[in-house]
């Protein structure tokens, strides 16, 4: 990155948030460097997405086995799939929580190469020096969305026998979309806490809180990143699925790898999906000054 980045958190800078030119900023990063976030957000997206598949086929196998409604009578079994399954998220939001830090390492400038060191920087190397406090705070958050994902349930359920719209068609999904949404938007408030880290010289807790004070005044984008993220996600797997069954010939379709390749494309697809909230959140920690009409020349250039 170049030097004409101010190192100076946004709010501190302008009293009037300008979430306009933050959106026009995370857009222009996110084009003009596309293969290096996805270069990040790959490898750590396809790791997760082993350790659900892995975690769903040891869900399986035990399932399997218990008769139906046999849980009450299985504690130890239900237990080890309820480990199984969180376990699997979280370490997949861990995976979420390094690619974002590596994204913010590149972004703030943090990735430049020392003359002196005898080792070459790359961009997960912050991550690495700050393991403990992105742990604690990828954990905290993660437990703030699942808190979050099991209040909003809870009203979707209250609303629906309250006013009688359980029994709409469609009601359920449609409100569980929109929970998840609204819980995702919030738990992004604390999302800036991880750039934070990575730039050293503050604690989680500090950092989770810094967050929140930053994001005052860019709720509106960061919902509107998250939209993007998640709508551009769910389109970029499923057209996966669809363009392959066009491209691959029928006696190819029931072939054993083409399952696998399927799905490590669509793995791919929805990577490149995420930079542009871990941009916006890496922006918030340490942005482009308000008063500048665009990024440096340089990011300008694809």
């Amino acid at each position: 990155m170049e030097s004409d980045y101010s190192t100076a958190p946004l709010a501190e800078r302008d009293s009037a948030p300008r979430p306009g030119l933050l959106l026009k900023n995370v857009h222009t990063l996110y084009r003009a460097r596309f293969r290096r976030w996805l270069s990040i957000t790959a490898p750590t997206s396809l790791l997760a997405a082993a350790v659900l598949y892995l975690a769903n086929q040891k869900i399986r196998s035990i399932v399997t086995t218990i008769p139906r409604g046999g849980f009450q009578v299985h504690s130890a079994e239900f237990a080890e799939v309820t480990g199984l399954r969180f376990g699997g998220f979280l370490v997949s939001w861990l995976f979420g929580c390094f690619a974002l830090a590596a994204i913010a390492t590149v972004v703030n400038g943090l990735d430049g190469e020392d003359a002196d060191a005898p080792w070459k920087y790359d961009s997960h190397q912050r991550a690495r020096e700050h393991f403990g406090a992105i742990a604690l705070a990828a954990l905290f958050t993660f437990c703030v969305f699942l808190a979050g994902v099991a209040v909003a349930e809870f009203v979707e359920v209250t609303a629906g026998r309250f006013f009688g719209w359980s029994r709409v068609p469609g009601f359920f999904y449609g409100a569980a979309v929109v929970g998840w949404v609204v819980v995702a938007s919030i738990v992004s408030w604390l999302g800036t806490a991880i750039p934070l880290i990575v730039r050293g010289n503050t604690t989680s807790w500090s950092a989770l809180k810094r967050s929140v004070e930053l994001s005052s005044g860019y709720e509106g984008a960061l919902l509107w990143l998250v939209v993007e993220t998640l709508l551009g996600s769910y389109l970029a797997w499923y057209a996966t699925y669809y363009v392959s069954r066009l491209l691959f010939p029928v006696h190819l379709r029931h072939t054993v790898w083409y399952g696998w390749v399927v799905y490590a494309l669509a793995v791919l697809a929805t990577a490149a999906a995420e930079p542009p909230l871990f941009i916006g959140f890496s922006l918030l920690a340490d942005p482009e000054p308000l008063n500048a009409p665009s990024l440096p020349a340089s990011e300008q250039t694809t």
